[in-house]
């Protein structure tokens, strides 16, 4: 009888951990979601674990933020607007271009700034 009350009791202890932990989980969600109308993330991207790119519109204006668990930095301010971006026709690929696209892309940024 003991034993079954030992197990009875570690079943409940672990069913509340799992509630409070689902809890939690729905409770932060709801924190995050904000709803602002001048800042909006856009896209992410996860380059690893507590690394990713986010492309963010801010009053319209569209930059791509490289985000670590410790430090976030403006990595580029983008020429288009958030209406442009999202206006573009759906390319092939799902819109990824080719590592030697992407490679000229770079290439010719490069150029521009010198």
């Amino acid at each position: 009888m003991e034993y079954f009350q030992m197990i009875m009791a570690l079943i409940g202890v672990l069913a509340l951990v799992f509630v409070i932990f689902w809890l939690m989980k729905k409770l932060n969600r709801r924190i995050s979601m904000s709803d602002s109308h001048n800042m909006r993330i856009l896209e992410r991207i996860n380059l690893g674990p507590d690394k990713m790119l986010l492309l963010v519109s801010v009053c319209g204006k569209c930059m791509v933020l490289g985000v670590t668990s410790n430090h976030t930095e403006k990595i580029l301010d983008l020429e288009q607007t958030e209406e442009e971006l999202v206006a573009r026709p759906e390319q092939p690929n799902g819109g990824n271009p080719s590592f030697g696209e992407s490679f000229k892309i770079i290439l010719e940024n490069m150029r521009k700034k010198k």
